[in-house]
């Protein structure tokens, strides 16, 4: 294997897009089609950022999507991406259950032996990923009176615990999320409370922290694992809900297609560039979002909008991407004490230093990750 190192991000990014390109060049080139499209045929009789999708046209003018499965390095190992194929097709088979609009699934693999590579057959719905940045402040309107529709849906369906869809009628099982596998075939979860789950995650992160697996920033993602795990048990108190609802793991809207004359989630409706800085001013769509609840009688709900900030950014790094820049990463944590605390918290290099005044003696794994973030000393022969 060659491996070639690129410094600039520019040359990094379009080293990558190629390679990108090439891959799925080769995966479609390895692709049986002709299987593919008798599968199609069969099942069409029978039935009436990783994958590549293909537009399959039937004579009769229906349309379906085959989604191809990427198989590049970038991506998680095979038996775990077949235990995230699973619980993709069974999460559209719950939502097909309920008055939520999704593409139905027409029939999946997550074998390549078919047709060389794992796939999907499903209805292939009108739209466009929706760029909430570029709607108008009507359509923004009727988006969240729609999403308002799907949540309310979604609360008939409370679910016991916490995790990912392990089956179609709704039973819970591990997490099928790349970073929270512990190894390709085992993950961690379900859990009953919501407490465990946080301090579960955050247990899981610092492991990957400790054996190296996570190296961006080490012994400050460590530092802040160890505040989420000594905050979890205040920011859970005095919920008595002990019921879940579905959610996407990323809503930032581009799981959702849009039309002109309708768009349809509570990431996109965050300030993103005051939220990277650290602030924790609701947006106007936010607001608004509230009183459309306070409007259909739900003022728990709106409530848990307007005052929600903490649990979000308290889940924000739990599970998906760390970011590689300091300030970036010091002015989210920022952001999150003083959502949580609710007071002047004083600077990050403050709280940085008392923290590892406070429990580095204690952690050797917290020594450990700062010895390695000494420069190295200078031979002085």
């Amino acid at each position: 294997m060659l491996i070639r190192q690129v410094d600039e991000p520019d040359a990094f990014f379009a080293a990558y897009d190629a390679a990108k390109e090439a891959h799925v060049q080769a995966l479609l080139a390895r692709a049986d089609v002709n299987a593919l499209l008798n599968i199609a045929g069969l099942v069409a009789q029978q039935m009436g950022g990783q994958n590549c999708h293909l537009d399959i046209s039937f004579e009769d003018g229906v349309v379906w999507i085959a989604r191809l499965r990427l198989e590049e390095p970038t991506v998680p190992p095979f038996g775990t991406r077949q235990r995230i194929f699973a619980s993709e097709v069974n999460t559209l088979r719950f939502l097909a259950q309920t008055s939520v609009p999704v593409p139905e699934v027409f029939y999946y693999t997550s074998e390549p032996r078919l047709i060389g590579t794992p796939f999907m057959l499903m209805e292939k719905m009108p739209g466009e990923p929706l760029q909430w940045s570029e709607a108008t402040a009507q359509q923004r309107t009727k988006n969240l009176e729609q999403l308002v529709d799907v949540f309310l849906e979604l609360e008939k369906y409370p679910l016991p615990a916490t995790g990912s869809l392990s089956s179609e009628t709704g039973r819970i099982g591990q997490y099928a999320q790349a970073r929270l596998f512990a190894t390709p075939s085992r993950s961690i979860g379900p859990f009953q409370s919501l407490e465990q789950a946080l301090t579960s995650i955050s247990e899981h992160e610092m492991t990957m922290i400790e054996s190296g697996e996570l190296s961006t920033l080490a012994a400050d993602n460590y530092l802040t694992q160890l505040w989420r795990l000594d905050r979890a048990p205040d920011l859970v108190k005095g919920i008595t809900d002990d019921s879940f609802y579905l959610k996407h793991f990323d809503d930032k809207g581009d799981h959702i297609l849009s039309r002109p004359s309708a768009f349809s989630s509570p990431c996109m409706l965050w300030p993103v560039g005051e939220f990277y800085e650290g602030k924790n001013q609701l947006s106007t769509e936010e607001i608004q979002f509230a009183d459309m609840f306070r409007q259909r009688g739900r003022e728990d709900i709106a409530q848990l909008i307007l005052k929600g900030r903490k649990f979000q950014r308290f889940s924000f790094f739990l599970g998906s991407a760390v970011p590689a820049e300091r300030e970036e990463s010091e002015a989210l944590f920022q952001g999150l004490r003083k959502a949580v605390d609710d007071q002047d918290t004083g600077s990050y290099l403050e709280w940085r230093n008392a923290a590892i005044a406070r429990v580095s003696e204690s952690d050797p794994i917290l020594k450990r990750l700062l010895r390695a973030e000494e420069p190295p000393r200078q031979d002085s022969r």
